[in-house]
């Protein structure tokens, strides 16, 4: 099974995500994996990944640093993957690879053979700016995981404002 979960930046998703594995986890009695792919760069960024620690203290989550590849050896879990736009960047902008928009769904897909997997992406696509040709690329590669994952899903999820829109299936 895969669940999205999108929204913009501070909108709730991470905690709606978060939530929707820990129960999936205890009504199956299955082990609970948090993959973080967030590469720290500064002080900014350590201080989101404290807030993440601390949001899932106590919950039950094993965390594997996923900054490159996905582990996809892990089975009869479920696996949070914290964040995809994240992943993206770190295959395209640090990994250098050449399709990573097929690497990452056949990543996913893979991991959602043996697992449930909980998927939080950005939702990046509304602020009507002009990028230059790289961030231009990497918004529409985020574009077309989300329509990917959406499509394989069985849940999908907008947070607004911190409220979930149930896009597809039911929330559990």
């Amino acid at each position: 099974m895969i669940c999205l979960f999108s929204g913009g930046s501070g909108s709730g998703k991470s905690e709606l995500a978060e939530r929707c594995a820990v129960r999936l986890a205890q009504k199956k009695g299955a082990p609970l994996y948090y993959f973080a792919t967030m590469r720290v760069w500064d002080e900014e960024g350590e201080r989101r990944v404290q807030k993440h620690r601390t949001q899932r203290e106590g919950r039950g989550f094993v965390t594997v640093e996923s900054p490159s590849r996905l582990r996809t050896d892990i089975k009869g879990s479920v696996v949070l993957l914290e964040c995809l736009s994240n992943r993206l960047a770190n295959a395209l902008f640090g990994d250098g690879e050449k399709n990573p928009v097929s690497l990452i769904e056949g990543e996913i897909l893979s991991l959602s053979r043996e697992n449930d997997v909980v998927v939080v992406t950005n939702e990046v696509f509304s602020d009507g700016q002009e990028y230059e040709k790289e961030t231009a690329e990497y918004i529409r590669m985020l574009g077309r995981l989300n329509c990917l994952l959406a499509q394989a899903a069985q849940l999908v999820v907008e947070s607004v404002y911190g409220i979930p829109v149930v896009h597809k299936g039911e929330l559990l």
